[in-house]
């Protein structure tokens, strides 16, 4: 069985982080072995007063143990960090892997911000950080926005597709890398532009668009990918499957009128992640 070392955020209550990777990797055949930046009552997403807890110390203590133990992973995926911290430790992690001979796909998912905008924690330097980390993956998944702040280009809800693909391109330039931009519209359809590093080839993705945006929708695409990559599957791939499946969910979650800020219901298409491999 493949493994992977998921490096995200916990929350308690509601479908985002740890809450969409760990059960979408175990559907696809894939161990996790998973290391939480921070835990929270509830995501962030609609939700007021939640509490929150930094678990930077606690990072590097698993990781020190995880040294002594010897372990190595076939992959490892990196969602959100919360701090130039967190950020070199991860960076320190993926080194020591590689040290060990591991040699481990390295998917970094930089969590930045949405909607045009930052989230609230990102600062200039963590973004310039985040840089750095993604330099050093084998595949990238920004959304829109994120794309825009790694490669410091004004944000364009409406950028068009040559546009697009063009800062897959940059992106994957800055390292033998594959990327997978989300949240690109065109008309009525949600589009991921998406570059292979390997065949030096962009294609789009398309899937019918939804008027809702369910939080873990990001995590769940980014899942996907890293699990059917693992697991030998080809970039094109898994891109295509992942944007059918995590659209499919969205599509059924928003027909069940389930509240926005519970996030998008995986559930409602496990058989046919599960079905993937079989």
């Amino acid at each position: 069985m493949k493994t992977v070392g998921a490096i995200h955020d916990l929350s308690c209550h509601g479908k985002a982080s740890l809450a969409v990777v760990i059960p979408s990797l175990a559907a696809l055949g894939v161990e996790t072995s998973f290391l939480p930046t921070a835990l929270l009552s509830t995501q962030t997403d609609g939700f007021s007063d939640y509490a929150y807890v930094d678990l930077t110390a606690m990072m590097e203590n698993v990781i020190g143990h995880w040294k002594r133990l010897g372990l190595q992973f076939d992959g490892i995926y990196s969602g959100f960090l919360g701090s130039h911290r967190q950020i070199d430790t991860v960076s320190h992690f993926i080194d020591w892997q590689r040290e060990q001979g591991a040699n481990p796909l390295v998917l970094v998912d930089p969590v930045l911000g949405d909607q045009g905008k930052p989230y609230d924690p990102m600062t200039f330097e963590m973004i310039e950080r985040m840089r750095s980390l993604v330099s050093i993956a084998h595949v990238t998944t920004p959304n829109l926005t994120e794309a825009s702040l790694l490669l410091q280009e004004p944000f364009d809800p409406e950028l068009p597709l040559e546009r697009a693909a063009l800062w897959a391109r940059r992106l994957g330039s800055r390292g033998f890398r594959s990327v997978a931009i989300t949240s690109v519209m065109d008309r009525n359809e949600g589009i991921v532009v998406a570059y292979d590093a390997h065949t030096d080839d962009v294609r789009l993705f398309r899937q019918p668009y939804a008027p809702v945006s369910y939080p873990g929708c990001g995590d769940f695409f980014a899942s996907i990918l890293c699990g059917m990559q693992v697991r030998g599957k080809p970039f094109f791939e898994a891109v295509d499957t992942a944007s059918g499946i995590v659209s499919k969910a969205v599509h059924l979650t928003w027909e069940s009128n389930r509240e926005v800020r519970r996030g998008v219901s995986l559930e409602l298409v496990m058989d046919e992640l599960v079905g993937v491999f079989k």
